[in-house]
């Protein structure tokens, strides 16, 4: 979510903020002491604030909305986050137990200080450093575009073009003042003459791909019996499925591994449905799961590729550079 990122940063530059009071009192510049020293406790209560927010955003999805929105799911699991949002607390404790402390407090101060500056950098680097779309005017992900062999052909002496997506087909006229027109399987389109006097055209169906009878295919290509693996980049990490090819069409999905938020996981598993029933990757990616869901149908396209004997599998260009991940 856009505002558990700008939380995050606004909690490193709490964290840099006090932690610089320290930096000031070693460079002895009365200056700087006097202002840091004026900022530390106002700042010191920002980050306890920002951080608190941030921990109970962060385990929701990039395009969360409030109806989808659940409080704390990754907040009360163990990370370098949660110890970061731990030590902020200790170090407030110690400033308002000084008095019974004495003069062990500030010893103890200073410690969880370098502890949380040390958390803070682990849980940056596991994250990855990450600045809000509007910022950069890029996208904080590069996008997952899945660029599959396109198949073409060419005869000696016949021209062959090749189909576009959505299963366009076009045809050449013969020798002889005769023309024939006949679709090729999996989705690309050839010429072929036909013999003297006799004229022969088998058109496609409109918007459907060009298919030979008794030819079967799956989003444009013809696939190859047999159980294929694939893997493509998930919310959190890498998704792995198992895709199983019978009588030239997908006929189930096995999810092998993930580790994605059990919650948004569990709904872009819908997508899987929609390529078995309607026997294409042309499918939109689920809203509030997006980054999972694409994961899903990369890596079904992945998988597929091994599968493809002729023609080019069509897949829905999945572009996550407009979709920001949580800080």
């Amino acid at each position: 979510m856009l505002l558990s990122l700008l939380l995050a940063w606004a909690a490193v530059i709490c964290t840099a903020m006090t932690a610089l009071k320290f930096v000031a009192r070693i460079s002895k510049n009365r200056s700087l002491n006097r202002f840091f020293r004026s900022c530390h406790i106002p700042f010191g209560v920002l980050l306890l604030i920002t951080g608190g927010i941030h921990g109970l955003l962060a385990g929701n999805a990039a395009g969360a909305t409030l109806a989808d929105f659940q409080l704390a799911p990754v907040l009360l699991t163990w990370n370098a986050g949660t110890v970061c949002l731990l030590l902020a607390a200790a170090l407030g404790a110690t400033y308002l137990l000084r008095r019974r402390l004495k003069r062990y407090w500030m010893p103890a101060h200073r410690a969880l200080t370098a502890a949380l500056i040390v958390c803070l950098t682990l849980h940056i680097a596991a994250v990855g450093i990450r600045l809000p779309a509007v910022l950069t005017g890029a996208g904080e992900t590069a996008a997952q575009t899945e660029t599959l062999p396109a198949a073409s052909s060419a005869a000696s002496g016949d021209s062959a073009v090749s189909s576009a997506a959505s299963g366009d087909s076009s045809a050449s006229s013969a020798a002889s003042g005769d023309f024939a027109v006949s679709s090729a399987a999996s989705g690309d389109s050839s010429a072929s003459s036909a013999a003297s006097g006799d004229s022969a055209v088998s058109s496609a169906a409109s918007g459907d791909s060009a298919v030979s009878s008794g030819v079967v295919t799956f989003s444009g290509a013809q696939l190859q019996d047999g159980t294929y693996q694939g893997s493509a980049d998930g919310y959190k990490g890498t998704v792995t499925v198992s895709v199983t090819v019978a009588g030239g069409q997908v006929t189930a999905v096995q999810v092998v591994s993930e580790s994605d938020t059990p919650n948004f996981f569990s709904r872009a598993e819908s997508v899987l449905d929609e390529i078995i029933s309607g026997q294409s990757l042309e499918v939109d990616t689920v809203t509030g799961a997006t980054f999972s869901s694409a994961g899903l149908i990369n890596a079904v396209a992945d998988a597929l590729r091994g599968a493809v004997t002729s023609g080019t599998l069509q897949v829905t260009d999945i572009d996550l550079s407009s979709v920001s991940r949580r800080g």
